[in-house]
Formats: C-alpha cells, sequence, structure tokens
C-alpha cells in the first residue's frame, strides 16, 4: 500500500520521518532541529506562520523537508508556501527534498522552486487543503546539489 493510500493516523505517525532521517544523514554538521514536531497540541489550530515553521534552522539558512514517492510528485500546501515566503523574508529558506522512491535529494531554494508555479497545477488532498503540484524531475532540474543515498545500506 502506498503512503498516499495509508488512512490518515498511519500518514502522521511517519510523515517526515524518513525524509528527515535522509536530511541529517547527508546535510552539513551545523543545523539544529526548528520546527514543531508533532506536539501534544491541535497543531491544524495554529496560525499557518507557527504551523509551518521550517525544520531546520542553519546559520545561513532555514531548511524545510519534504518528501516524494513513487507517484514523482511534490506537493507543497498553498497555505505552507505562503508561511514559507514569510519565513523566507526573515531568513533565507531553502528544501531539502527526498525521493525515496529513487533514492535521491536535492536541496532548491524556494525562490527556484517558485520558478516552476506558472503553470503548475493545483489540486486539494482529500482533506481539502489545496497544493501545488510538482514533477519530481523537473525540480531536480533545478538544483545544483543533489545526491543519492541508500537508507537500507545507512541502517
Amino acid at each position: 500500500m502506498s503512503f498516499r493510500d495509508k488512512q490518515w493516523n498511519d500518514r502522521l505517525d511517519a510523515m517526515g520521518d524518513e525524509a528527515e532521517g535522509v536530511f541529517e544523514a547527508v546535510a552539513p554538521a551545523n543545523f539544529v532541529r526548528y520546527g514543531i514536531n508533532r506536539p501534544p497540541l491541535q497543531v491544524h489550530r495554529l496560525p499557518a506562520r507557527i504551523r509551518f515553521t521550517p525544520d531546520y534552522l542553519m546559520t545561513n539558512k532555514f531548511v524545510e523537508v519534504q518528501g516524494c514517492g513513487r507517484d514523482q510528485t511534490f506537493k507543497l500546501k498553498v497555505s505552507k508556501h505562503g508561511a514559507l515566503r514569510w519565513w523566507n523574508d526573515l531568513h533565507a529558506v531553502e528544501l531539502f527534498l527526498w525521493d525515496s522512491h529513487n533514492c535521491r535529494w536535492c536541496f532548491v531554494t524556494l525562490e527556484q522552486l517558485e520558478s516552476l508555479l506558472v503553470g503548475t497545477t493545483v489540486r486539494a488532498f482529500p482533506e481539502g487543503h489545496p497544493y501545488f503540484e510538482f514533477n519530481a524531475d523537473d525540480v531536480f532540474g533545478l538544483s545544483t546539489r543533489t545526491g543519492t543515498y541508500n537508507p537500507e545500506l545507512a541502517a
């Protein structure tokens, strides 16, 4: 069963863990955990700027971690994009994108990702939240910092 076909509670239990683990394995050593990570709060009731606080802080940027799988699409909530724009005005935001299907990763700036917004498909998750849909190859084509990683060999 693919990740997207699982029940919400099952997706929530694993959401972000693999991608963040890969980031921590391949990123430079100078980062700290920054964003909220499944706190005992009603996160959906928090303001978007707090709810979508970037995952990591580095001296020269924030890093937001996202993943994609077999469908080869990165999905960025429209509301998350707006919050990341706000954070980017405060301190540069880069996205670390993990493609679990092809065991590859890349860094892209928010501005690089936004260059793909023209003509991007907007869809909605089953819960109703709209998102931008980016083809993984298009995103990886923007990056000059890419690599591969095999979580099974790292274990």
